[in-house]
This record gives structure tokens, C-alpha cells and sequence, in this order.
């Protein structure tokens, strides 16, 4: 008698049929799509600080002027319209004799 129930329950199982992956028939299916809500996403920006202005202080020269044996190691020299300058921390001393005085502008 067992294996006389083996085999009705075998067959009852054969016989289900299942979803087989591998068949293909061609339904067509209406796709139904939502209509779908967008959010709306908020960006916070940040007030930026107002610009800082570079204001440029012109300091007046330490020295009126400078004798040529005196003159600092980082002086710079140039020749502007025949006239020999000493260029000393951004401030011209034009050469007058052994001395360099100071002046505002070269010429």
C-alpha cells in the first residue's frame, strides 16, 4: 500500500502547472502609470558677507634721504630719463651728488 500512495501522489503533483519562465506567448499589457506628484526641493543660500575693501596706506619714506655709502643691501637701481634712482621699500630717491633724496614721482 505505500507504494501504491507514492504513486497517486506523484502524479497530482505532475500534474500542477506552474509559472514556467522559459514560455513565451505574447500578451500585450496596458501599463497603467501614476501620475506621479514632484516635490519641489528648496535650496537655502546663505547670505554671503559683503567684500572687505583693500584700502592701500602710503606710508611717507623713514629716511628724506640716503648718502651712497648708506644705502640698504636691498636697494634697487634704475635709470629713468638720465637720471640715476635708488628704489628702496616702493619709494624713489633720485641720485643728487653722493646723496639719494627722496621724491614722490620719478621724471
Amino acid at each position: 500500500m505505500a507504494v501504491m500512495s507514492v504513486g497517486l501522489t506523484v502524479p497530482s503533483v505532475a500534474e500542477a502547472k506552474g509559472h514556467k519562465h522559459g514560455h513565451h506567448h505574447k500578451h500585450h499589457k496596458h501599463k497603467h502609470y501614476k501620475h506621479k506628484h514632484h516635490k519641489h526641493h528648496v535650496v537655502v543660500v546663505k547670505p554671503r558677507p559683503p567684500k572687505k575693501k583693500v584700502v592701500v596706506v602710503h606710508k611717507p619714506p623713514r629716511h628724506r634721504y640716503y648718502h651712497r655709502s648708506r644705502l640698504p643691501e636691498i636697494a634697487t637701481f634704475a635709470v629713468i630719463a638720465g637720471a640715476t634712482y635708488a628704489i628702496i621699500d616702493n619709494h624713489y630717491y633720485k641720485r643728487r651728488g653722493d646723496n639719494y633724496e627722496y621724491v614722490d614721482k620719478p621724471r
